[in-house]
C-alpha cells in the first residue's frame, strides 16, 4: 500500500486560548500527585487527627457542657482552650504529619526532576510559557495541599458550632473564615517555597535535602534560642514560624509569641515566596529547549 500525500489540511476543531494551557498543566500535575503511592497513603491518613481531635471535643461537651468554667479555662490548658487554640493545633498536626511529606514527594523535586529528564523540551514545545508552567504545577499542589488542611479543620469547626452555646454560635461558625484563610495561606506559601528550592539543582536528593533543612533548621534554632535567651525573633527565619505566627493572627487567640507578630511575618513570609517564585521562573526560563 503506497502513502498518500494529503498535503496541507487545516486544523478542525475547537481553537482555544493560550490561557487553557495553565489548567490543561493544573490538571496533569493533579494527575502527577495523585499517582504518587506515598501521597494515596497520606490521603488515606490524614482524617486521623481530625478523628481525635471530635472525639475529645465530644467528650468535653458530654463531661462538661456546652461551655468551660472560667475557673478551668485559666487552668485546663489547651483542653479547656477556645475553638480557635484547638483548630491551631489541628492544623499543626495537618501541615507536620502530611502536607510536608506530600511537599517532599511533590514538590521538592518538580523542577529538578523536569530538568533531569529534559521534560522542557517537551512542555516548551507546545505554546507553554514558563509562567505558565509554574502556575499550573504550583496550584496543583497548593490545592491538594488545602484539601489536607482545610477539610479537617472545616469538620472540627462544624462540631464546635453544633455543641457550643446558642449564643455563640455565629461568633464559632465566624471560625470558618480563619481556617479557610490559613489553610489558603499554608497551602499556597509551602507551593510556591517547594518549588523554589526544587530549582536550584538537577538533582532531586540535592533539593529535598534543601527543603528539608530549611522547614527543620531554623524551626529548630528557633526553638532553641528561643528557650536558652528568651528570645523570639530567631522565628522570623523558620518557615513553620511565620506560618503559625500568621495563624496566631487570623484566629485572633492568644499569641504564641510576644516579640514576633502577624504584621512582622507577613512581609518576611511575601517577600521568601517572591523570591523562590522569581529563583523558579528565571531557572525554567534558561531551560535548554530545542524549538
Amino acid at each position: 500500500m503506497t502513502v498518500r500525500d494529503l498535503g496541507y489540511r487545516a486544523y478542525e476543531g475547537e481553537l482555544l486560548p493560550s490561557s487553557h494551557n495553565s489548567w490543561v498543566l493544573l490538571r496533569y500535575g493533579l494527575w502527577r500527585i495523585w499517582g504518587s503511592w506515598v501521597n494515596k497513603i497520606v490521603v488515606f491518613f490524614f482524617w486521623f487527627p481530625c478523628v481525635v481531635y471530635v472525639g475529645l471535643a465530644l467528650f468535653r461537651y458530654f463531661i462538661v457542657g456546652p461551655e468551660m468554667p472560667p475557673e478551668a479555662v485559666e487552668e485546663g490548658g489547651w483542653f479547656a482552650g477556645p475553638p480557635g487554640e484547638w483548630m491551631r493545633y489541628l492544623t499543626a498536626a495537618q501541615f507536620w504529619f502530611f502536607a510536608i511529606p506530600v511537599t517532599l514527594r511533590s514538590g521538592a523535586g518538580i523542577v529538578a526532576g523536569d530538568l533531569s529528564h529534559k521534560a522542557y523540551q517537551f512542555y516548551f514545545a507546545k505554546p507553554v510559557t514558563a509562567v505558565q508552567y509554574l502556575i499550573g504545577r504550583a496550584a496543583a499542589l497548593a490545592l491538594f495541599l488545602f484539601g489536607l488542611i482545610f477539610v479537617p479543620t472545616l469538620i472540627l469547626a462544624l462540631v464546635f458550632v453544633g455543641t457550643g452555646p446558642e449564643d455563640q454560635m455565629l461568633e464559632r461558625l465566624g471560625l470558618l473564615l480563619p481556617a479557610f484563610l490559613d489553610a489558603l495561606v499554608i497551602a499556597t506559601s509551602l507551593s510556591v517555597l517547594a518549588v523554589g528550592v526544587s530549582a536550584i539543582s538537577k538533582s532531586r536528593a540535592l533539593t529535598l535535602t534543601a527543603w528539608v533543612v530549611l522547614l527543620v533548621v531554623p524551626f529548630a534554632l528557633g526553638m532553641l534560642v528561643e528557650q536558652i535567651g528568651e528570645v523570639e525573633w530567631m522565628h522570623a527565619i523558620s518557615v513553620p514560624g511565620l506560618l503559625w505566627s500568621l495563624g496566631d493572627g487570623l484566629y485572633k487567640v492568644h499569641d504564641s509569641w510576644e516579640q514576633l507578630k502577624w504584621f512582622h511575618a507577613a512581609p518576611l513570609l511575601l517577600a521568601l515566596c517572591a523570591g523562590a517564585g522569581y529563583f523558579a521562573y528565571v531557572r525554567i526560563s534558561r531551560a535548554e529547549v530545542i524549538t
